[in-house]
């Protein structure tokens, strides 16, 4: 089995507080789907507004606040999960509530460092 990490985008439109409620119900469903299935290894929300991007070289670094600030790329949260292969990876992101409302999944493989 790999693992996978499912990165959720957020859509671009403005959620309406009468949709927070709906939205979160969704998540909790398909989380407790994933888990009950023995898929879900970690998952949690990335905080808002909150993060910093650190670019360059050596002590030509330079740190900015983030996250993404350049492309207005929100990423909301991951799953953590576990599967078979790539296609069971995607198949099982296909659920996820982010795509109903226009949002984007990325699906991006754990290659695991080897441990001495």
């Amino acid at each position: 089995m790999s693992r996978f990490m499912l990165i959720s985008l957020a859509p671009d439109f403005e959620i309406t507080p009468e949709m927070i409620q709906t939205i979160i119900s969704k998540y909790n469903t398909w989380t407790e789907k994933l888990q009950n299935q023995g898929y879900l290894l970690d998952v949690n929300k990335l905080r808002d507004g909150d993060g910093r991007v650190l670019r360059g070289y050596g002590e030509g670094q330079v740190v900015t606040d983030g996250p993404y600030a350049e492309t207005k790329e929100v990423i909301g949260g991951y799953w953590l999960i576990t599967a078979s292969s790539y296609q069971e990876a995607v198949d099982l992101a296909r659920d996820c509530p982010t795509l109903e409302f226009g949002g984007t999944i990325e699906v991006r493989e754990i290659e695991e460092f080897p441990t001495a």
